[in-house]
């Protein structure tokens, strides 16, 4: 696969919500991830993640944080090894009111697997 059928995979399934099967399929063992607000609604711990353990605390732990109502998504945006992709997500934080996030996160392919994600907000 090239970088562009990962990135239109990745988006569909983004998109249809199968954020557990995209994990399975696309983060590699050695996936980092970057927040762009230090404890921006995550536990400091997890600005930064290194390894897929890591990576799947994070998103274990944003799941069991956050009720999601939706999520849309647009692009993929292709750059040579990278995409990006705008994501529209309607959530409830636990404890918080309802809320439409809307981020960019850049992706970046090896090997058919994502190896880094940087969110912008």
């Amino acid at each position: 696969m090239d970088t562009r059928e990962v990135a239109q995979d990745f988006a569909a399934m983004m998109a249809a919500g199968k954020m557990e099967e995209v994990a399975q399929k696309y983060w590699a063992a050695n996936l980092n991830t970057y927040e762009a607000i230090a404890g921006g609604g995550l536990p400091e711990d997890m600005d930064e993640t290194h390894g897929i353990e890591e990576a799947v605390a994070k998103a274990t732990w944003w799941g069991e944080n956050n009720e999601v109502h939706s999520m849309a998504t647009e692009g993929p945006f292709v750059h040579g090894d990278r995409f990006l992709l705008i994501m529209v997500i309607d959530v409830t934080p636990k404890g918080g009111e309802r809320m439409q996030m809307r981020e960019i996160v850049e992706y970046k392919v090896a090997d058919d697997k994502v190896v880094e994600e940087r969110y912008f907000y």
